[in-house]
């Protein structure tokens, strides 16, 4: 009886809170009809003297503005991030920064911000944060851009958020600080600071400052140069080569024809083999990818408690799964995208990486082997 009680339980209170979601929306819609109706009553019925006319023009006036703000009115997000018992907020913390539950659209508001389709962490020093710049200016003269006017755009972009965004500001001013540059006159001017930390990311060289004493040499060492060397998409690829290899050749030489391996297999994996492997993503990407960061926006939304209809094959699962792959950049306007669509980039959603290891071999899009995955959302990982 409490397994069945438990889903009927999670139905309610799911519905519940879609309520809440939809009640200022709700409001908005009702007081606009509400006007409209006034304004019709007014405006049809008795003799059409001037006061009635002006009450009518302010309702039919009210009515549109507040049919505009339902239609526009944000949707609550799904996530939760970090447990807080009195106004039910959550945050997942990462190394170099917060992914808040606040998100628009495919606007996160926090520590990201949103350039060219490039997610910047705004939480890094000036040492760190230059490379994503650097990789926003380098896509958009891959898209056609000359070098100056991508530099223009970037810094404009950067200016925008930081007139908009009082902890952008700070942060802006922050990192121009350290450039240490005696011509600044102008130092509460946000289009000069972004110019010229923008001009200092692209003109700077690129220097990971990870350090582990796993990667000097050993099976480890070609998974640490690429992700040193910021080479997204052959680290993807060399992790999952990296696992099959861990877990015997065998597996490795069928993977090609049959898709061997599964959630068992990585319930077998060893715990130090698998935090190595997670350590050098979160290193190497100032905390952004990693399979920690991954479970870590997974328990944002089924929570931290271990209850296994959270998890494959339960239904709950694959609710559960759309949202997960929705936060990372995986599930996009209502489908998986394309493996080959995967934005190998520093500057990709936090937990879009990596994820080749979780996919079928067969598959082409980016809904992964449930089991696979829900194993490794389960797996310890240790700083």
């Amino acid at each position: 009886m409490t397994g069945k009680k438990k889903p009927i339980f999670n139905i309610f209170n799911n519905s519940i809170s879609r309520l809440r979601r939809i009640k200022k929306q709700g409001y908005y819609f009702f007081f606009s009809v509400l006007l409209g109706l006034i304004g019709i009553l007014f405006f049809c019925t008795g003799v059409l003297t001037i006061t009635r006319f002006i009450v009518s023009c302010v309702a039919f006036g009210g009515c549109k503005f507040l049919w505009f703000l339902a239609v526009n009115h944000p949707q609550e997000s799904e996530a939760h991030f970090e447990d807080n018992s009195k106004i039910g907020d959550r945050n997942i913390h990462m190394n170099g920064g917060n992914y808040n539950q606040s998100i628009q659209g495919n606007y996160i508001q926090g520590d990201y911000i949103k350039i060219q389709d490039c997610y910047i962490n705004t939480n890094q020093e000036l040492s760190e944060v230059v490379a994503e710049f650097r990789d926003v200016v380098t896509q958009l003269k891959n898209q056609g851009y000359s070098a100056e006017k991508a530099e223009v755009q970037v810094a404009k972009d950067l200016e925008e958020e930081a007139r908009s965004n009082p902890k952008v500001k700070k942060r802006l001013f922050k990192w121009r600080k350290s450039l240490n540059n005696p011509s600044n006159t102008r130092i509460n001017d946000e289009a000069d600071a972004a110019r010229e930390v923008i001009k200092y990311a692209v003109n700077s060289q690129y220097s990971s400052s990870a350090k582990s004493t796993y990667v000097a040499s050993g099976k480890y060492y070609k998974l640490s140069s690429l992700l040193e060397a910021r080479k997204w998409k052959e680290a993807d690829e060399e992790t999952e080569n990296l696992i099959l290899d861990i877990l015997g050749k065998e597996q490795r030489e069928f993977r090609s024809i049959f898709n061997l391996l599964s959630g068992s297999d990585i319930e077998i994996l060893p715990g130090k083999d698998l935090n190595i492997i997670n350590k050098l993503w979160k290193d190497n990407s100032n905390g952004r990818f990693g399979f920690s960061v991954q479970k870590c926006i997974w328990e944002s939304i089924v929570g931290t408690e271990s209850d296994e209809e959270n998890y494959y094959p339960y239904p709950q699962f694959n609710e559960h799964y759309k949202q997960f792959g929705k936060r990372v950049g995986w599930y996009v306007k209502g489908d998986w995208i394309y493996y080959s669509d995967i934005k190998h980039s520093s500057t990709s959603l936090p937990g879009h990486l990596p994820i080749k290891v979780m996919l079928t071999i067969h598959s082409k899009k980016c809904d992964c082997d449930s089991s696979i995955f829900s194993v490794f959302m389960k797996r310890q990982y240790y700083s």
